[in-house]
């Protein structure tokens, strides 16, 4: 949780650096079962929800990722739901720490494999479509693609 909370801290600073453009908040889960972390919308590009999820990076790259998605099958299936219907919805999530992290932009529909644990290099081919961030990386860079990237070629 503390890796999420210090995702979180890097993130809304994004709302200082761009305060004409971004609102955007974290949500306390009150609103219902499995509503994401994070709601907003960064103008001229639309609204966008995060899921945040941070880990350690595995000693091994043969060793999955795992992320704190046990007992979230409500979180699961609301980006799924989301993602199906074209919402800008997705998983924010960070691997490693410090100078070593990389940020993964997951689709919406990928929460059953990151909740099963996923390998590091798997992980980056679903989210090569959505986003890899390896420092360094802007705020504004990340939004962008959040809310410009192609959500679901199934949609096309």
């Amino acid at each position: 949780m503390a890796l999420e909370s210090s995702l979180w801290q890097w993130l809304s600073k994004a709302r200082l650096a761009l305060p004409d453009t971004l609102h955007m908040e974290r949500v306390e889960n009150m609103l219902g079962a499995g509503f994401p972390d994070v709601d907003g919308f960064f103008r001229p590009h639309g609204a966008f929800q995060l899921e945040l999820k941070s880990t350690k990076r595995p000693a091994r790259p043969a060793t999955p990722v795992r992320f704190a998605l046990n007992k979230r099958e409500a979180q699961i299936a609301y980006m799924r739901k989301r993602w199906g219907l074209g919402a800008n919805a997705f998983f924010l999530l960070q691997v490693g720490e410090g100078a070593d992290r990389t940020l993964y932009l997951a689709p919406g529909n990928v929460g059953d494999k990151l909740k099963a644990g996923i390998i590091e290099a798997e992980l980056a081919v679903e989210c090569v479509n959505s986003g890899i961030f390896r420092r360094p990386f802007s705020h504004e860079d990340i939004l962008k693609v959040i809310t410009t990237c192609r959500r679901n070629p199934a949609l096309r």
